[in-house]
């Protein structure tokens, strides 16, 4: 959904993850958006952080817990120095503001992070695994692993919520469509053919079945969930895990 939509169908909402109250400066209430009391960063809501308010320590666990899907709905404002800006863009983060920024402005900036969030990206990366969806291809180690369309929406789907449990009631209504379980074994013929496929790629323990409840897709904590909307590059490696850390050194320079 885009911005325009969702402020003729709703108002757009904000989530302030500082510690207390939303200062006068950058509390988007002034210009009409609605505030979520939840204070953790979430998708379909835009997160807005004061880079001021954090030191060193509190940087490196803010940039560690949020996963680049997340980063990218958050606008971190009270950044002085470009460099600082830009490493924080280069990582994923929604946008990266100087201090004393224009209400009018922070909005703007606000409704363009709302709209990028929302926009599907063509390419997911966890580590060893890409998604194409312009191709409906996965690669696994940079190698086809030739997906039938409902495969690859199933994988697509169970990249939505890596090593969560998605129910097979979900999977059903997400990528067959139907708003009741079928008496068949469809979907459990169809995960067959999916773990085959990655176990002969060499991923052969990241598809679980979890008991009775639906399946899992497990990926190691190291490979976050990477995105790029980029439609002109093949499916290439994700960018290195160690850049979140460089930014957490080059920002805790200015608390």
């Amino acid at each position: 959904m885009d911005t325009s939509r969702q402020r003729i169908h709703g108002t757009p909402r904000f989530r302030w993850l500082g510690s207390g109250p939303v200062p006068a400066c950058l509390d988007l209430r002034r210009c009409g958006w609605l505030l979520d009391e939840q204070r953790e960063p979430g998708v379909g809501c835009i997160g807005v952080i004061d880079a001021g308010d954090l030191d060193s320590v509190a940087w490196m666990g803010v940039l560690s817990a949020w996963t680049a899907e997340v980063r990218r709905g958050i606008l971190v404002a009270g950044v002085r120095r470009p460099h600082e800006r830009a490493r924080l863009l280069d990582i994923g983060f929604g946008d990266a503001l100087n201090e004393g920024i224009d209400i009018g402005e922070l909005s703007a900036r606000a409704d363009r992070v709302n709209a990028h969030a929302c926009l599907l990206p063509r390419l997911r990366d966890f580590g060893p695994l890409q998604l194409d969806l312009l191709a409906r291809e996965a690669y696994a180690f940079d190698e086809p692993l030739n997906l039938n369309p409902r495969e690859f929406a199933l994988l697509w789907r169970l990249t939505d919520s890596p090593n969560q449990i998605v129910s097979k009631q979900a999977l059903v209504q997400d990528v067959w469509r139907l708003g009741f379980m079928p008496q068949t074994n469809s979907i459990a013929v169809h995960m067959s053919r999916l773990r085959r496929k990655l176990g002969f790629a060499g991923l052969r323990n990241m598809l679980e079945t979890a008991s009775q409840e639906g399946y899992r897709l497990r990926i190691p904590h190291n490979h976050g969930k990477v995105f790029r909307t980029s439609t002109a590059e093949p499916p290439r490696r994700a960018a290195s895990v160690a850049a979140p850390c460089e930014a957490a050194k080059v920002i805790s320079a200015q608390a």
